[in-house]
């Protein structure tokens, strides 16, 4: 099994999802409730990455990797 750095950012969820042991009829559902939960990482963090910046313009995160996955839920 590869490390969290080696794994694309979907395939982690899916892996959150597995750890979890989330039941099958309702893997879907935490998936997407998983996808969500990053995007609202992802957007707090750019707010934040504005509020302390000069000029205001947040940066997003790059989400490239397991383990920024893994960091953002």
């Amino acid at each position: 099994m590869s490390n969290a750095l080696g794994v694309s950012p979907p395939v982690m969820i899916n892996r959150i999802v597995d750890r979890l042991a989330t039941p099958q009829g309702a893997q879907l559902a935490k998936v997407a409730l998983l996808t969500a939960k990053l995007e609202n990482a992802v957007q707090e963090e750019t707010a934040q990455s504005a509020a302390a910046s000069p000029d205001g313009e947040g940066k997003a995160p790059v989400v490239d990797s397991g383990a920024v996955v893994d960091r953002l839920i």
